[in-house]
């Protein structure tokens, strides 16, 4: 009797210990890509995520445009949004100084991403940088974008845009021959 209440007794210790402990810290990071010009849903995106350069997951969008990802404190991600057709996107995301005990068990990080046709006659060598870096600010205990990268960004990013849609107006896809007709 005796050993039967030392066992139910350890037992109910290591449930109860197991329960003490906290989650485990990750950022939710989610989204939805959608068209440039349209601002639809985009099926068929393919979402990576390369964690310290090394391929970690991946998520094709549905019907929705959306997706999702867990990532851990510690590492440093690039998210990468492409689409056959489309110019390729990506973010970088820092999570390397978020705190090994943060304030909250969690961060919730939603990037919306557009894409648009890839045509002939543009350099697109400006997406090659992330279009947005994160990183955790010790001041406001969060990730955070940072702002002053995007600014100095955003205007490179506006003439390219300007100079896309000139050539769009005046861009001729490559007609295939078409087989006469019986």
């Amino acid at each position: 009797m005796s050993r039967r209440l030392i066992v139910v007794l350890l037992l109910g210790l290591s449930v109860s210990v197991v329960r003490a402990q906290p989650e485990r810290f990750y950022v939710k990071l989610y989204g939805i890509v959608t068209e440039h010009w349209s601002g639809e849903p985009m099926k068929g995106v393919l979402v990576r995520v390369l964690k310290d350069s090394l391929p970690l997951d991946q998520n094709v969008t549905g019907r929705s445009g959306r997706y999702a990802f867990y990532l851990d404190r510690g590492a440093v991600y690039t998210v990468w949004y492409s689409k056959e057709g489309m110019v390729t996107k990506h973010v970088r995301i820092d999570a390397t100084q978020v705190p090994v005990f943060p304030d909250v068990p969690f961060y919730e990080m939603d990037v919306q991403v557009t894409l648009f046709p890839w045509i002939e006659g543009i350099d697109y060598s400006i997406f090659d940088r992330p279009l947005g870096l994160a990183s955790y600010k010790h001041s406001v205990r969060t990730l955070s974008w940072d702002v002053e990268y995007t600014e100095q960004l955003r205007p490179i990013l506006a003439e390219k845009m300007n100079e896309y849609e000139k050539l769009v107006k005046h861009y001729r896809p490559k007609r295939t021959a078409r087989p006469d007709r019986l």
